[in-house]
């Protein structure tokens, strides 16, 4: 069942039905994952008209989309996956909704699987305004580390007639590096120690290094203890690189390793080049694919992920678009081009 979102994604703008079948069928737990079940609520939610099937045993999903309403709703995220994994999936579809969306989010806000908030508020909604969505917002009320999550967050993304095409392949020089460490429920001397050793190695590549500590207490630390960093790295064209690296509950890593692992995370970003760190390159080709009927051009790293791989195959399949993908020589970086299908938002009026 890889690619689920995507695959939810593309049969609801393209109008198809979806069948997935033998889901896990070899598994000793058959069928959907509790994560998985909770995202067809969150999608049923801002579609009317949708027909969601299941079998008894889970295995076999049957998915027929409806029309995108959109709205103000709530939902709960499963202590599974993180607020950031169900975010990332229904930004391609939100934008084009019949009204603005604006959810309240409560659960995970940081885990070691999936983009967290600070990411996604640091670097993603700039991103985002590469395609022409202004106003996408992402507000933390309240942290939640796992397992227990207990994390409180309101998004609102506004509604686009059409996406602007996408043309950054410029990634310039990096000038300055910035990053958020938290803590909840524990000692705010963890955090002290994870900016220092991520200072340690990042001082030895850029002088001009900031890290704000944010150290939860009460109320608004949610249900579990926890700590987390993300780091930032901007260029001097603009662009936005990142690397997170989050404590696993009960773990025995000290705060010094977290700090490193994420600094050199970070290091390695920058080394493999382009404009889009590995996190978020699935959903640049999602949007690039929705784009104008012009040709949309982006520099990626020295190597496309695994999933990326798999999405370029699911948007040829789904939309027959074929994205040219050219090496640069001298960086080793890879450049990607497509022709958008012109995807429009017929619930808008154009201005």
């Amino acid at each position: 069942c890889s690619l689920f979102r995507n695959r939810l994604t593309t049969s609801i703008l393209s109008g198809k039905t979806l069948i997935i079948k033998d889901i896990r069928s070899d598994h000793e737990a058959p069928g959907l994952l509790d994560y998985e079940a909770s995202y067809l609520r969150l999608l049923d939610k801002l579609l009317d008209g949708s027909f969601i099937e299941i079998n008894e045993t889970g295995t076999l999903l049957k998915f027929r989309p409806g029309i995108l309403i959109g709205g103000s709703i709530q939902h709960d995220c499963p202590s599974s996956r993180s607020i950031g994994w169900f975010i990332e999936g229904i930004i391609p579809l939100i934008v084009f909704a019949k009204n603005p969306v604006s959810i309240q989010f409560t659960g995970i806000t940081n885990d070691e699987m999936d983009i967290s908030v600070d990411v996604f508020k640091s670097v993603t909604l700039p991103l985002m305004r590469n395609f022409g969505i202004e106003g996408m917002t992402l507000n933390i009320k309240r942290r939640g580390a796992a397992p227990n999550g207990g994390g409180l967050v309101e998004f609102t993304c506004p509604i686009v007639r059409e996406l602007k095409p996408l043309n950054v392949t410029d990634a310039g020089l990096i000038k300055r590096i910035r990053g958020i460490a938290f803590c909840a429920k524990i000692s705010p001397t963890i955090l002290t120690r994870v900016v220092d050793s991520a200072r340690a190695v990042l001082n030895e590549y850029i002088p001009d290094v900031y890290i704000h500590t944010d150290h939860y207490r009460g109320a608004d630390s949610g249900a579990s203890a926890g700590y987390s960093l993300a780091l930032f790295a901007e260029s001097t064209t603009g662009v936005l690189l990142s690397s997170e690296c989050t404590a696993s509950p009960g773990g025995r890593q000290l705060p010094e390793d977290i700090g490193r692992h994420g600094a050199l995370q970070l290091l390695e970003e920058i080394w493999k080049g382009g404009v889009i760190d590995s996190a978020h390159q699935s959903l640049v080709l999602l949007l690039m694919t929705m784009s104008p009927e012009d040709v949309c051009k982006v520099r990626f790293g020295s190597s496309l992920t695994d999933q990326s791989v798999e999405t370029l195959r699911l948007l040829k399949d789904a939309f027959g678009v074929v994205f040219k993908i050219k090496e640069d020589p001298e960086t080793h970086t890879l450049q990607l081009s497509c022709l958008g299908i012109g995807y429009k938002n017929m619930s808008r009026k154009a201005t």
